[in-house]
């Protein structure tokens, strides 16, 4: 009897730690303010993010907690654990779907998450200066920009300067037309592909990735779902 309150004891003691590295890894791992290191791994940056990811689709509540004294620590700097290139649209805002809070993401939302000249610096100072581990692209159900790339290849045009972001699009559109499955989906995977290919040519993030500082990943969400599923890149230096 004895011994097998022991084993109970024990199992109980092994779940609770399981918890708390759980916790730790997906939901309340306090904020770091300095960048001397990289926080974590790729990997484990990856992990984290899928982590949060789950509690955001599962739960649909946030559960990240941050103290007054986090937010405080906040203006002294910031060591990200993941950078996030992504669509500016309304309903995909990052530390929400990856139930993330201030000072855990470096985000740069832009439509279409397109990789042109500004969105690559700031993902540069990211990872070479703030030593942020991970890049990561996504896109996303029912994209008005990728849409738009896909009219323009239809012989649509737009007003000011959509037209050019919807150029810089169009060769995802073009790549993917006639392909099975829904053309804008496609089309949405592959601007992604090329966003990453884009990041790859910078001799500041490519260096990086190739000394395994740094991971760039692509991902595409799900807007009734809120599930984050991501894509084997074609192109990683």
């Amino acid at each position: 009897m004895q011994s097998e309150h022991r084993t109970t004891a024990l199992s109980r003691k092994k779940f609770l730690v399981g918890t708390v590295l759980v916790a730790g890894i997906g939901m309340n791992m306090p904020v770091l303010a300095a960048n001397e290191a990289p926080s974590m791994s790729p990997d484990d940056a990856l992990a984290k993010l899928k982590a949060g990811n789950t509690v955001f689709v599962q739960h649909m509540t946030t559960t990240r907690t941050q103290t007054i004294e986090e937010r405080a620590a906040l203006g002294q700097g910031q060591a990200p654990f993941a950078s996030l290139l992504s669509c500016a649209d309304s309903r995909t805002t990052p530390e929400i779907i990856f139930n993330q809070g201030l000072g855990d993401l470096f985000v740069v939302r832009v439509a279409g998450n397109v990789a042109t000249a500004t969105e690559t610096a700031s993902l540069e100072y990211a990872s070479a200066v703030l030593k942020s581990p991970l890049i990561v692209v996504m896109g996303h159900s029912a994209c008005g920009a990728v849409k738009a790339g896909i009219d323009l290849t239809k012989g649509e045009s737009f007003p000011g300067d959509i037209q050019a972001l919807a150029a810089i699009i169009e060769p995802a559109a073009k790549t993917t037309k006639g392909q099975a499955g829904d053309w804008t989906v496609n089309a949405t995977k592959e601007n992604v592909r090329l966003s990453i290919a884009r990041l790859n040519q910078s001799p500041v993030l490519s260096e990086l990735v190739k000394s395994g500082a740094l991971k760039i990943v692509g991902a595409y969400y799900q807007l009734e779902t809120g599930v984050v599923s991501f894509m084997e890149s074609r192109s990683q230096a």
